[in-house]
């Protein structure tokens, strides 16, 4: 049986953080888009599992709305909803009207690799 990268039930991992540090504001986005597309039928929580699932070995190193939103990110190009070069130009239209810095070259991303 093939193992997936949310496959680890019974795996030591530590303690688990139970602390609510509530969402930032991306997430929030992030969160209400899913919710959006999943009221609307334009995708089901099977879907989107099946897309997570799929991040292979990316999934261990993301954290939670990262993965959701990878996944809502695939599925939507997967049914023809935009292309990843229509997003990719969206992407680009908006860091550079809002002077945003791409995910890669973020400040907060290159911290949390230290």
């Amino acid at each position: 049986m093939k193992t997936i990268p949310s496959d680890i039930g019974g795996e030591p991992a530590g303690p688990v953080d139970t602390i609510d540090h509530g969402m930032r504001h991306w997430e929030r986005q992030a969160n209400a888009f899913r919710s959006v597309v999943q009221l609307k039928k334009i995708t089901c929580t099977d879907e989107l599992r099946r897309a997570a699932e799929e991040l292979g070995g990316r999934y261990k190193d993301m954290q939670y709305f990262e993965i959701t939103t990878s996944a809502v990110r695939k599925v939507l190009i997967e049914k023809g909803m935009f292309t990843e070069q229509q997003l990719q130009a969206k992407m680009a239209e908006i860091r550079a009207r809002f002077n945003v810095p791409d995910e890669i070259e973020s400040p907060l991303k290159t911290a949390a690799k230290k």
